[in-house]
Formats: structure tokens, C-alpha cells, sequence
């Protein structure tokens, strides 16, 4: 195979049910890249506009072993959705992969005043950027305030819904992109009603919080 030529649909593909060393260096060449400029956004926007080289680095250490975890389960069950999709797909993973690093690294919520944040019924295409430093911080904190509420919600659709809000806010994904993922099952209309739901749920969680506030299923009201 001349992996200079294969799009890198099918070079994922090959990689995964090969060990050909040529294969490996061309899919890490290209894929690397992206996956450090989806890792280093994510990075500053939790450490307030800096984005720290060696947690970028641990970030897509850990997403190159996520796809080789299961004996490569995740290049094995991709099917491509058009041209370049995997590198869609590695956006997503890496921004996945990034948040739970940063939550799990992140220290315990600092006490102080109640952080607030406009989240509008019809959904904004990110979560709007600052160049104050005290609002870096403080964006950080509601970050992980929302990523916990979200977590923490009951239902079926939950982790999902947490999903597509990342996606959707903070990776600035559109709804068709979102629902063109592997294994998304809304379409484009889905997935804008979904994030409608979602964000009026959260702005009534931070507004008033209440234990145990479940997100409304799909087709419900709120």
C-alpha cells in the first residue's frame, strides 16, 4: 500500500487489522496533529487561555490508546461517512478524552461567588470566549460545575445529552456534523431539539438548584 495516496479513511481502516509499521507511522502522522490541536483547545480553555504542553501531550498519549484499546475496537467498527470522516471522529474522541482528563486533574470547585452564564433557547454556535483573566478562571469553575450536573442527571438519554452539549458548545461541532457521528441515532432536527432541552434544564440547575432534577426525556416538554 502507498500510504502517501490512501485517504485516511481507509488508512484507519487498514490500521486496524494491521501491524505494518509504514501504515502505523503515516496514520500517527496525520492523525497526531489534529488530535494536539483539538487537545491544546480544550486545554486552555479549562487552565484560563493556557494550554499546558504536557498535558496536551498525556491528552493525545491517551487517545492513541484508546484506539488501540479492545485490540483496536474503535478503527475496527468505523465506517466512514464521508471524505476525511475519521479525522471528525478523532475530533470527537479527542475532545472526549481531553474533558475527562481536565476533570479528573482538576482540583475540588473553589467556594466563592455564584457564577452565572447565559445559555439561550436557541443554542449559540460555542460558549462565548473572554479575555479577562479573572473570567478565564471563573469559566473554568462553571465548566466544571456544568460537566457535574451534567454527569450527575438521571435518565437515559444523559450521557448522550452530555455528549452532544461538549460537542455542540465548546467544540463548536454543528448539528449535522453531530448527528453524521458513528452511532448518533438523531438526525440534524434531533439533535438542535435536544440541545434546546439540554439548555434549558441546565439554566433552571443553575439557576435553582434542586437534587435530583431530571432532564426531560426527548419529546417532552421543557
Amino acid at each position: 500500500m502507498d500510504t502517501f495516496k490512501v485517504p485516511v479513511n481507509e488508512l484507519a481502516r487498514a490500521c486496524a487489522q494491521s501491524a505494518d509499521t509504514g501504515e502505523w507511522a503515516e496514520f500517527l502522522g496525520r492523525c497526531a496533529p489534529i488530535a494536539t490541536l483539538v487537545a491544546a483547545r480544550v486545554a486552555r480553555m479549562w487552565q484560563g487561555g493556557m494550554a499546558s504542553a504536557s498535558a496536551v501531550d498525556d491528552i493525545v498519549q491517551e487517545v492513541f490508546l484508546k484506539l488501540c484499546d479492545q485490540d483496536r475496537r474503535i478503527l475496527r467498527e468505523f465506517r466512514p461517512r464521508g471524505e476525511d470522516s475519521f479525522l471528525a471522529l478523532l475530533r470527537v474522541i479527542t475532545a472526549s478524552v481531553a474533558n475527562d482528563y481536565f476533570r479528573r486533574h482538576y482540583s475540588e470547585k473553589r467556594g466563592g461567588k455564584v457564577i452565572t452564564m447565559v445559555l439561550d433557547e436557541d443554542p449559540a454556535p460555542v460558549i462565548p470566549q473572554t479575555s479577562n483573566k479573572e473570567n478565564d478562571v471563573q469559566r473554568t469553575v462553571l465548566f466544571g460545575e456544568i460537566d457535574q450536573r451534567l454527569r450527575a442527571a438521571p435518565g437515559s438519554t444523559a450521557a448522550r445529552d452530555r455528549i452532544i452539549f461538549w460537542f455542540y458548545y465548546l467544540q463548536g461541532l454543528t448539528a449535522e456534523e453531530i448527528a453524521a457521528l458513528p452511532g448518533s441515532d438523531l438526525s440534524a432536527k434531533g439533535v438542535e431539539s435536544a440541545l434546546r432541552r439540554i439548555a434549558a434544564w441546565l439554566r433552571r440547575e443553575l439557576e435553582s438548584p434542586k437534587p435530583d432534577s431530571p432532564v426531560p426525556a426527548a419529546g417532552e416538554s421543557g
